[in-house]
Order: structure tokens, then C-alpha cells, then sequence
């Protein structure tokens, strides 16, 4: 027996009879055919990549069919393999669910049969254990892409640990730099609200770059000052308007306001000036009651019928 695939079959050993457990063997053989002299971006043999699958099938429960599509799921897309060749060795069952795998690679529709999931779940997990060989810009695309499909995927079917071990391996690979990191400290100028929409996307494009992204986070960071502005406007103009509404609520409020500077100055001048303190008064105080009527106006306090007539 090669020690590869020993201990998967030890573990089957316990709830599978003589005859499923060959067909375990011979699926094993078979991948370790078609995979000879292929290699994992580890320098791993591949063979040990369906091997692992089909130990975390097994783990979940996994009957004997989807086992041996575990073993041989990278046969069609990976090797020479033909569906046809498949299905006379291994019967339609394991043929379907590989064939259903293949059809699945870009994406997790809702409707697939649950052994097909299973089987999509551990193939991503396996690759997530080991996904710190592939470039940078993969491991967030790949880490990404497990947040929002594969570990919602993982508690739908009841396997917490599985879905746990996703997101803190992908978590992990997603873990700031220090250019975003950069950026997560220029945000804080932004609004509470849409900081964290726009912390999402730029973390998104980033993983869909490759390693060399400074001059476009240094373009981001040039813009978040702007983009600041833009997004603080409409309030900026809700907060002027509620503080100028309760400044203007009366005609008298402004004037309490106003007096007392008004009257200082007055003082100052007339100390030197009795002809400049007379000016001022003719001129300052009806200018900023036109002002304050104006303001009034525009803040809907105040009507054209509502300014006395002689």
C-alpha cells in the first residue's frame, strides 16, 4: 500500500466494507497515473494535493463516491483524461460529480448537488492551506474570493471549522500592508459611514494588482483629500444651515449678538473721532440689517410682506 494514501485509508476502514474501499485504491492509482511528474507551487508532488481533498471529504462525512472524486477531480481539467474513460472505470456516479466539479470552477451556484460543493469547499481549503506559494496579488484574489463565497459556502452546508479555518487563513493574507495602511490612517478624514465602502473597495482593486501598486496607492492617497471634501459638503452646507436657522430665528437674536462689538467699536472711534464713530453707525448697522434680512430670505424666515412699510 504507498504511504500516501494510508492514512485516508485507515480512516475509511472504520464505515466502509472491501469493495468501496478498492474503489478508493483504484481512484488513487489512477490520479497518481495521470498526475506522475507534475508538481504543486510548494515542489510538492500534485498527486498529495487530491489526496488531502479527499481526506477533508472524508472528514466531513463524505461518502464512497465522493471520495474517489476527490481523488481524481483535477483529472479532466489537469490531464489527458477524458469523461467518457472516466465513467467506464468508475461508473457514473464519480463521473458526475467530477464533471459537476469541473463546471463549477467559477462559481458556487446555489442549485449544485451538496456532494459537488463539499467536493469545491475542500479543494479551496486545501489550496487556501497552501496559498502563500502562488504571487502576492493571487493570494488576496484567492483570499477575497473565500470571504465572500467559500466561507458563507462552508456554514451553509454546517461546517463550521471548515468555514473558521477559511477566513483566518484569508483574513491573514489580507492583513494590510504598510501603503494601505497608509491610506486606513489618510481615511479617517473621511465620513464614518462611507469610510469603510471605500476602505472595501480600494482593499479589492489592490488584490486584483499585481506587487508593484505603489504609484496607484500614491494616487489614492493624493485623492483622498478631495474625495473629503466632496463627501463632507452636503453636511457641511445641513450644519452652516442649522447654525445660521438658529442665529436668524428672530430678528432680534442677531442684534444680541452683534451689540455689544458693534457698541465697543463705536466707542473706539468716537475717543478719536466723533465724524468717523457718526459714520459707522450711518453705515455699519443698516448694512448688516440688510444682510440679516437677506439671510432671513433665503432661509425661509422671513417674506417680502413681512419687512415693515412705512
Amino acid at each position: 500500500m504507498d504511504r500516501l494514501i494510508a492514512p485516508l485509508l485507515d480512516r475509511l476502514a472504520g464505515r466502509l466494507g472491501a469493495n468501496d474501499l478498492a474503489l478508493v485504491q483504484r481512484a488513487y492509482a489512477r490520479a497518481a497515473e495521470r498526475h506522475e511528474g507534475r508538481f504543486r507551487h510548494s515542489g510538492a508532488p500534485y498527486i498529495t494535493h487530491p489526496v488531502e481533498v479527499a481526506s477533508l471529504v472524508a472528514a466531513a462525512g463524505g461518502d464512497p463516491a465522493t471520495v474517489c472524486a476527490a481523488l481524481l477531480h483535477d483529472t479532466l481539467d489537469e490531464t489527458a483524461f477524458d469523461a467518457g474513460r472516466l465513467r467506464a472505470e468508475f461508473g457514473g456516479d464519480v463521473s458526475e460529480l467530477v464533471t459537476g466539479l469541473a463546471e463549477l470552477k467559477d462559481g458556487v451556484p446555489e442549485a449544485a448537488d451538496d456532494r459537488v460543493l463539499l467536493l469545491r469547499l475542500s479543494d479551496r481549503l486545501h489550496n487556501m492551506r497552501t496559498v502563500e506559494y502562488l504571487a502576492p496579488h493571487k493570494q488576496r484574489q484567492k483570499s477575497l474570493q473565500t470571504l465572500e463565497t467559500f466561507v458563507p459556502l462552508a456554514r451553509r452546508l454546517g461546517l463550521a471549522p471548515v468555514a473558521a479555518e477559511l477566513e483566518s487563513i484569508a483574513r491573514k493574507r489580507l492583513a494590510p500592508g504598510p501603503e494601505f495602511a497608509a491610506l486606513r490612517t489618510l481615511a479617517l478624514i473621511l465620513p464614518a459611514q462611507a469610510r469603510g465602502r471605500y476602505l472595501r473597495e480600494w482593499a479589492a482593486e489592490l488584490a486584483a494588482l499585481p506587487t508593484g501598486h505603489r504609484a496607484y496607492v500614491l494616487e489614492l492617497l493624493r485623492g483622498v483629500p478631495a474625495l473629503a471634501v466632496v463627501l463632507w459638503r452636503p453636511r457641511a452646507r445641513r450644519l452652516t444651515r442649522t447654525l445660521l436657522t438658529t442665529v436668524l430665528a428672530s430678528r432680534a437674536r442677531p442684534w444680541l449678538a452683534l451689540a455689544p462689538p458693534l457698541t465697543w467699536l463705536t466707542y473706539q472711534l468716537a475717543r478719536t473721532s466723533l465724524a468717523d464713530a457718526l459714520a459707522f453707525v450711518l453705515s455699519v448697522p443698516p448694512a448688516l440689517s440688510a444682510l440679516i434680512t437677506g439671510a432671513r430670505r433665503r432661509l425661509g424666515l422671513e417674506r417680502d410682506d413681512d419687512t415693515p412699510h412705512d
